[in-house]
């Protein structure tokens, strides 16, 4: 046992010697008269042990890099090779062209300011204002108690880094953590934010199971994007009817690809309905969307036939699927929670695609093979089917046969012309004595509209021929059916307020 313990504690002491080193970030910010601050950075950091290090720079850095403990640097591809001595100790500096909403403000995501050292995802950083102007506050989610966990090379890009004369900050308590919101303004402004992104943050890590933290909202930003320890917004979202959407939004797909995958090219549109689809659902849970909204939401995607509406309907019928295959123990949600732990298993970037792992989590979950829904709708044209009814018959998907829209002629043609052409005998133009060659005076014709009567106004051709108007309705011979998603008629409060739920994933 001695000899086992003493083992142990050499293990241990060697591990402590092995402990990797940081690359430490310093941001020096100077005030600009009647423009953003003027910023610059400072990175310390070792050498990779083969003598050559690549860096990756922000396209915001300008010119005048400078390097210390390294060779001059040389261009390679988007990126800057520094060669040194094995593990030497170098220094890079370079001035940032910054940008805020207004003067003495800076709001930039890292991608934009810090150096990234290639092959290092997981090391550590740190960061430390050397500089700021008198007055000035600075903010970063890089910060010792800003974010859920210690960041590392693989955060900088989406960090958030706000300094400014009139940025106003505010502590929110909700469950799971502290919720910090940051914006350039007066406190109520920060106060009003933190307001409405608490219950959906609270909601969306509540869903994805993460670990008590901190995260941070912050507002001024010409881009807007999520991460897991953080919400970059636009400077007007206060300004907005619906802000509680555009966070939904942009967290949600923000987090998606980070958590699930990266989307394959020819499936894009199903991870974009995915996102859109988790969006609503956790803002319903989160009490932010009134009863039937995400109802009208899911009816509008239904009559689209983009990829990411698509993928939204794809969404609500695998939802179902599963929900009848299970007997209501499992939902769609199980499925994406399942993915989201397979994908946590590999090294940061290096886990399956999006679409893989959907196909495998749905199997192992639920034992429903998704791959022909993928094949046959992701791109098609074909509408996705969807069962009668959904959520234990509280959803309906209502079919209406109406015949389909033919007036008969060609109308863009002989408009174009004020003559007449194309009339097709036996079509519903012809039937009514439309004929080739008339010519046109005045028209009232709605495309593609079955509830109005076209009416041409005609002058006949020859001497006694006599104007007069045609009416005709433009019926077709083919029926079309239209389906028409709605929460089931004659629901009470009480039902309807459950059915929101169930639509939920409560």
């Amino acid at each position: 046992m001695i000899r086992v313990s003493l083992i142990a504690v050499a293990a241990f002491a060697m591990l402590g010697a092995d402990k990797p080193s940081t690359v430490d970030y310093r941001l020096s910010v100077a005030s600009e008269t009647g423009g953003s601050p003027a910023v610059n950075v400072e990175i310390r950091l070792r050498g990779d042990a083969d003598g050559e290090t690549r860096i990756l720079l922000p396209q915001s850095a300008l010119s005048g890099l400078a390097v210390s403990g390294a060779s001059t640097p040389l261009p390679d591809t988007g990126h800057t090779v520094l060669r040194h001595r094995p593990g030497a100790k170098l220094t890079l500096r370079y001035r940032l062209r910054s940008e805020g909403p207004g003067p003495n403000q800076l709001a930039m995501p890292g991608a934009a300011i810090f150096a990234l050292p290639e092959g290092r995802p997981g090391q550590p950083v740190t960061l430390r204002w050397a500089r700021v102007p008198k007055g000035w506050r600075a903010l970063s989610d890089l910060e010792p108690g800003a974010a859920a966990r210690a960041p590392k090379i693989a955060d900088l890009a989406n960090a958030v880094v706000m300094v400014g004369s009139n940025l106003q900050t505010t502590e929110h308590m909700m469950p799971g953590g502290t919720l910090l919101v940051a914006t350039f303004g007066n406190a109520g402004d920060a106060a009003r934010l933190a307001e409405l992104a608490a219950p959906f943050v609270s909601a969306q890590r509540a869903f994805w199971i993460d670990a008590p933290g901190a995260f941070l909202v912050a507002a001024g930003f010409k881009v807007t994007a999520g991460h897991r320890q953080n919400l970059m917004l636009p400077a007007d979202i206060l300004s907005r009817s619906d802000p509680s959407d555009l966070m939904a939004q942009t967290l949600t797909r923000s987090w998606i690809p980070q958590r699930l995958g990266a989307p394959v090219a020819s499936a894009t549109g199903i991870m974009e309905g995915l996102a859109a689809f988790y969006a609503d659902r956790i803002r319903a849970r989160a009490g932010l969307l009134p009863h039937g909204a995400m109802v009208s939401t899911l009816a509008m995607a239904d009559t689209r036939r983009d990829p990411g509406s698509r993928g939204v309907i794809l969404a609500l019928k695998w939802d179902e699927d599963i929900r009848r295959k299970s007997a209501g123990k499992l939902d769609l949600d199980d499925v994406i929670l399942r993915m989201a732990d397979h994908y946590r298993q590999f090294p940061s970037g290096q886990g399956p695609d999006a679409i893989t792992g959907l196909v495998s989590a749905a199997w192992v979950t639920s034992r429903i093979d998704l791959r022909a829904d993928i094949g046959r709708y992701a791109d098609g044209p074909a509408a996705v089917p969807l069962p009668e009814t959904m959520f234990d018959g509280c959803l309906v998907a209502r079919v209406t046969v109406s015949p389909g829209f033919d007036p008969g002629f060609d109308a863009a043609g002989s408009f174009a012309v004020k003559t007449v052409r194309g009339v097709r005998r036996g079509g519903p133009a012809w039937n009514s004595g439309l004929r080739n060659g008339m010519i046109l005076d005045t028209w009232t014709f709605a495309a593609g509209d079955m509830t109005r009567e076209v009416v041409l106004a005609i002058r006949p051709t020859g001497k006694r021929a006599r104007p007069r108007t045609i009416r005709f309705w433009p019926y077709g011979d083919l029926d079309v059916e239209t389906r028409r998603l709605q929460m089931a008629v004659g629901l009470s409060d009480a039902a309807t307020a459950a059915c929101a739920h169930r639509i939920g994933g409560l």
